[in-house]
């Protein structure tokens, strides 16, 4: 039967597991009152279950992303932040996280500890840590420069579009972290990537799917003036949102992808918008993913003509 002191160390214990999405490091649960012999007990009876030496989950087995993240950190002791692969999954930048978690720590040195990776590189500066949706990270910023040079220029280019659609893409602060970087690998790569991001107000373009981050990027390399992205025009009592305008020549063109555009609603409704641009004197020029990994040359000479004509 449980006695009242235990209840109170229950309880505790789910305060302190509650907080963390179901984890504990040992030296949490000492704090609770559960000493290292009765977290082994418990962990015999199944009341804890290791995740890690000294970390463990509290109850059950099943915990999500975030939770397995503050295990990673937990283990690796006081001054931990995900980094690397794991961060940039963490931050939205790739789709798969990395088999192995991330992790930077203070001092790397005698830290092997199964399912984790612990990084040698250049501490992170208070500046290049946050707590980004519960678990203490590098800013996305130290991010792409812990990644700029054990990536390739595709790979890296991709995660710039990815930041720039998440509305993610800070120049300054990305310079900041370029700057205090001095000397590390793929800096250069990653300079040369972002001169197509860069706007006359600093402001980075607004874009709404990765068709078009992949885009935009490809028409600046061709030598196009830069368009304005996903700006409102009002005709004819309506609303219309278009991919990338250039208002002086009135030229647009819009970026067909197949999720939002390979249907036969999406063919009636884009052959309407386009009657409907034409009646208010723009040209249209469409571009599907086939073109712009196939013919993005004969597409970029199209938009020339139009703009010559305007």
């Amino acid at each position: 039967m449980a006695t009242k002191k235990n209840r109170g160390t229950d309880k505790r214990v789910a305060a302190v597991a509650t907080a963390q999405g179901g984890i504990a490091s040992l030296a949490q649960l000492g704090a609770a009152g559960v000493s290292p012999a009765a977290a082994s007990r418990r962990a015999q009876r199944g009341s804890l279950h290791r995740v890690h030496r000294g970390v463990y989950a509290v109850g059950h087995r099943s915990f999500d992303r975030v939770a397995e993240l503050r295990a990673a950190l937990l283990a690796c002791g006081e001054g931990a932040v995900i980094s690397h692969g794991t961060a940039a999954a963490h931050w939205g930048l790739i789709d798969r996280p990395p088999v192995l978690i991330d992790v930077t720590v203070p001092v790397e040195a005698g830290r092997k500890i199964d399912g984790l990776r612990c990084r040698r590189c250049r501490y992170p500066d208070a500046v290049e840590i946050v707590e980004h949706d519960g678990v203490l990270c590098t800013t996305l910023a130290r991010t792409l420069v812990d990644l700029a040079g054990p990536l390739g220029m595709p790979s890296l280019r991709r995660m710039v579009e990815r930041a720039a659609i998440l509305k993610l893409l800070d120049l300054e602060t990305l310079d900041l972290a370029i700057a205090m970087a001095k000397g590390r690998r793929g800096l250069g790569g990653l300079r040369t990537i972002l001169i197509d991001w860069r706007t006359p107000d600093g402001a980075p373009p607004d874009l709404r799917s990765e068709f078009e981050a992949r885009v935009l990027p490809r028409l600046l390399e061709k030598g196009l003036p830069r368009p304005t992205c996903n700006q409102k025009l009002r005709i004819e009592g309506e609303d219309l949102i278009v991919d990338f305008l250039w208002e002086t020549q009135s030229v647009v063109a819009e970026t067909d992808g197949r999720q939002t555009h390979d249907t036969p609603v999406a063919f009636q409704r884009d052959r309407r918008r386009d009657q409907i641009l034409a009646s208010a004197g723009y040209r249209v020029v469409r571009v599907t993913w086939e073109q712009m990994l196939g013919e993005f040359d004969a597409v970029v000479r199209r938009i020339e003509r139009a703009l010559a004509r305007g």
